[in-house]
């Protein structure tokens, strides 16, 4: 009988052991349900920002792409689109503008990578303002006769293109390692002058809107004129004048004249066998007129060699005619060939003063050795920035 109780209430104090355990499992089902209602619209919400995210480039290619085909004559397109979010910025790669209407080989613009950011200094500031970076840019200036194959100006609505890629006020612009191509398709040999390894900045565009409009933003660079000139410029500009107004000042010092010989033989019917030619140059343009001048130098000239074979005798004797009168007309001392050449007139109709031009050949040579450098003799008088503007 003791046995039997004993089972007994084992057995009782088991089954209510199972009979307490019960409720507490019950208890908790109600507080894991409580927590999930919590993560439901939390995990909504980042599941929502990853498709956002990952969908978000193809919808900007597709503006971008749709944008750049709204350029007049002609007809543009990226290869991808990046973000970066917590830069506020986002890339366009691939970058190529192509001219419509005609059969141009080579692009009018393209570029490997486009940078285009949110300015956080200026953020700081209050402003919302962005800046652009421009990675490996090229431009191909092309002559021809036909219209249609001339490759010279941009696209007549180019600067509205420009706003509609960028929601904020432009600041800053930064181009680096860009090229500059002239070339002429038509000529014999086929031209091709370039400049390279360019880089630029152009700072301060929106505080010279802010300010009254009497500012003018500035921009310094250096580049290569195909491997061997050394070019360095700066300047300032009104980006916000009707027409162009700005100064610019230029140099360039040490192109191998063997550089330019197709360029020489399509339209001197020379080519060069020794000899570098330098560059300083000025010019500033107000309300869409300009003054300036180009002073280039010439050392070392040589254009003929009677032991090329390949060469006829007339072109020997042209040749020979060139070589005799840059002799005549270099300085001996400086051992250089110069002058001043005065620049004026509108950008439409550029002007320049042929007699002064010749008159400075000849005091070069026999007077008075033409210096090198920048004069500062050119600028915009006080106050004109700004009177052009909108």
């Amino acid at each position: 009988m003791e046995r039997s109780t004993t089972a007994h209430s084992s057995a009782h104090a088991h089954g209510h052991g199972h009979m307490a355990s019960a409720p507490r499992e019950r208890a908790a089902t109600p507080h894991v349900r409580k927590h999930w209602h919590w993560y439901v619209p939390l995990i909504v919400v980042v599941a929502l920002l990853v498709v956002g995210r990952a969908l978000l480039p193809i919808v900007i290619e597709r503006y971008v792409n749709r944008t750049l085909d709204r350029l007049e004559g002609y007809s543009g397109s990226v290869t991808d689109i990046d973000l970066s979010l917590w830069r506020g910025a986002y890339q366009i790669r691939g970058l190529r503008i192509v001219k419509t209407g005609g059969r141009v080989p080579v692009p009018f613009v393209e570029a490997r990578l486009i940078d285009l950011s949110v300015e956080w200094k200026a953020l700081l500031n209050g402003k919302i303002v962005a800046e652009i970076e421009l990675f490996e840019p090229k431009l191909n200036f092309v002559n021809a006769k036909n219209p249609q194959q001339k490759q010279a100006e941009p696209a007549r609505n180019w600067t509205e293109t420009v706003r509609d890629l960028t929601p904020f006020d432009i600041n800053r612009v930064a181009i680096h390692d860009a090229q500059i191509h002239y070339r002429d398709f038509e000529a014999e040999p086929h031209v091709d002058i370039f400049v390279q390894r360019l880089d630029a900045t152009l700072h301060n565009i929106t505080n010279s809107e802010k300010v009254g409009r009497t500012l003018y933003a500035s921009f310094d660079g250096r580049a290569r004129a195909m491997g061997s000139g050394r070019i360095k410029f700066r300047g300032k500009l009104d980006p916000y004048a009707r027409k162009p107004t700005f100064d610019f000042a230029f140099s360039e010092d040490g192109l191998e004249l063997k550089q330019l010989n197709s360029f020489l033989k399509a339209y001197a019917n020379v080519d060069a066998e020794g000899g570098t030619i330098s560059l300083d140059a000025e010019v500033a343009a107000s309300h869409g007129k300009f003054k300036g001048y180009v002073k280039p130098f010439v050392k070392d000239l040589q254009v003929l060699k009677w032991n090329e074979e390949e060469e006829g005798f007339v072109h020997k004797i042209w040749e020979g005619v060139v070589q005799v009168v840059g002799d005549i007309f270099k300085n001996q001392k400086q051992e250089q060939i110069a002058t001043r050449i005065p620049l004026s007139g509108t950008v439409d109709a550029p002007d320049a003063d042929t007699w002064s031009t010749i008159f400075g050949i000849v005091r070069n040579a026999f007077l008075q050795a033409l210096q090198r450098g920048v004069e500062g003799s050119i600028g915009p008088r006080k106050g004109d920035a700004g009177k052009d503007t909108k």
